[in-house]
Order: C-alpha cells, then sequence, then structure tokens
C-alpha cells in the first residue's frame, strides 16, 4: 500500500474528473460502520474483563459491611483496596506493554517474537509480584500503621495483608495475561474468565467462609484468593496453549494484509491538504 498526493502526478483533464466524480460516500460510510464494528468488538470485552474484577472489590466492601463487626472489617477493607490499587499498578502497565508488543509482532507477522514478548511479561509480572509478597509479609505491621492506630483493625489488617501478597501471585501474572491476550485480539476471553472465577468461584468461597464458617472478613479475603487462583490457572494456560503461527494469521487477515498482490481495480479517490490525492490499496506485481 502506499500514498501519494502531489496534484501534478495526473493531467488536468484526470485531475478534474477525480473532483467531478468523488468516491461514493455510501461506500466510505459503511467502510467507517465496519471499523466501528470491530473496535467494538474489542474493546468492550475488555473493558467488561477490568470491570467484573474491580467490581469484585466492591462486593467484598459491601460483604464486609454485614460481618459481625462491620466497622473494623470496612476499615480493614479499606486499607486491602488501597494496597492492591498500589500493587496492581505494575501489573497494568506490563499488560499495556504486553498488549502493544504482542499485537505488533503478530501484525508484523512474526510469531515467535511474540511468544518472547508473552513469557517476558509473564516471567516480569512473577518477579514483580515476590515484592508484592515481601512487602505485604514483612512489613504488615509498619504498613498497617501508614492507615490507623487502631488496635483492633490494625490487628485485623496484619492477618489478612498476607493473603492479599500470596494473591498478588495469581493476579499478576493474570493481568499481563490479559494484556496478551488483548494483543492478540482474544478479549473474549479474558473477560469469561473473570466471569466465572470471580463469581462462579470466588464469591460462593467467601460468602460460605465469611457467614457459614464465621470466619469473617478473612474468609472474604480467602475468597479472593480462591478467584484469584482460578483465574490465573484458566488464563496462563490458555496463552500456553496459543498457537502462535495461527494468531499471526488471523493477524494478517484483520489488518487486510496478504502475501498474495490485491487487484488494481480497488482503488480509492480521496482528497488532502496538498490537493487531489490517489490511494492504491494494491501493490504492483513484482516485476
Amino acid at each position: 500500500m502506499y500514498f501519494t498526493s502531489q496534484p501534478n502526478e495526473f493531467s488536468p483533464l484526470e485531475q478534474d474528473q477525480l473532483l467531478v466524480h468523488p468516491p461514493p460516500k455510501a461506500s466510505v460510510t459503511s467502510s467507517l460502520g465496519n471499523e466501528w464494528k470491530i473496535l467494538l468488538r474489542l474493546a468492550i470485552p475488555s473493558c467488561i474483563a477490568v470491570c467484573l474484577e474491580w467490581w469484585w472489590y466492591e462486593l467484598m466492601t459491601i460483604l464486609a459491611g454485614y460481618l459481625s463487626k462491620p466497622r473494623v472489617a470496612l476499615a480493614t477493607s479499606a486499607i486491602v483496596i488501597q494496597t492492591t490499587s498500589l500493587m496492581y499498578t505494575l501489573p497494568t502497565s506490563l499488560s499495556a506493554s504486553a498488549s502493544t508488543r504482542v499485537g505488533n509482532e503478530l501484525g508484523a507477522g512474526r510469531p515467535d517474537r511474540a511468544r518472547l514478548a508473552a513469557v517476558v511479561a509473564i516471567g516480569v509480572a512473577l518477579l514483580s509480584s515476590l515484592f508484592g509478597l515481601l512487602g505485604t509479609t514483612l512489613g504488615r505491621e509498619a504498613w498497617g500503621r501508614v492507615f490507623t492506630e487502631d488496635k483492633e483493625v490494625l490487628e485485623l489488617t496484619m492477618i489478612v495483608l498476607p493473603i492479599i501478597g500470596v494473591c498478588e501471585l495469581g493476579n499478576c501474572p493474570q493481568t499481563t495475561s490479559c494484556g496478551i491476550l488483548r494483543g492478540s485480539a482474544r478479549p473474549g476471553i479474558g473477560a469469561g474468565i473473570n466471569f466465572y472465577s470471580f463469581y462462579l468461584v470466588g464469591a460462593p468461597v467467601a460468602v460460605v467462609l465469611a457467614f457459614v464458617w464465621k470466619l469473617g472478613f478473612v474468609g472474604l479475603c480467602y475468597g479472593l484468593l480462591a478467584a484469584q487462583v482460578a483465574c490465573a490457572v484458566s488464563i496462563l494456560a490458555v496463552v500456553y496453549k496459543t498457537d502462535w503461527e495461527r494468531e499471526a494469521m488471523k493477524a494478517k487477515d484483520m489488518v487486510g494484509k496478504s502475501d498474495n498482490t490485491l487487484a488494481h481495480e480497488e482503488q480509492t479517490f480521496l482528497k488532502c491538504e496538498e490537493g487531489v490525492g490517489f490511494l492504491i490499496k494494491a501493490a504492483e506485481s513484482e516485476k
């Protein structure tokens, strides 16, 4: 594909014909509509995947208000959410980077490098999760005192922070892997895994442990741990079984590229700032 915007490449008669017979507006509108459909097909599942995970924390806060000591549980819940939000910044950045890199490599027809980018991203995520675990375990008392001096809240915080640290062992890789799925145009898989992990696994476990087994807020945190483990195992299994050669071919199809020469009849006229331009969507045959 190439584009030239110099009007003097055409004779005056050709320029007049282009101006008198502009491209059909219907085809342009149809093309824009198709592009929006493709964008929304990828964007909506990506948004849902993130929302499903964060809504679970809101559900945990609501459930904490129905425990035997709601004041202590809600205060500890606020500390947990702030801690998780802080630790979430690194895997979120890795997720965005992995999505971009994997998508670029697949689009360039380099499946081996896309696989390497995915492996490196997951490895960095696992390493960062170890730092999160160490911080929430060894520094749980000091971190809790940053937020409160209340004895009950501090005691409960010191109990649940190591559980949250273990959750990070699953959260970092699964968040990064979601970016890998987005980069290979499969965000719907991540959304589906998040739904069943957090709401069909994590939520029932949390309710049973907190209200039936009377573990209180600790039970809610164990429910979060169950959700993170289910989510991480499922997404990592999907990434592990990915056929990168096939994904590279899918990427070519999605961006409209192929190794074959396209038909010369597929042409689109358009106006540009320098004058009438000519966009030829087909590459010339090799001479």
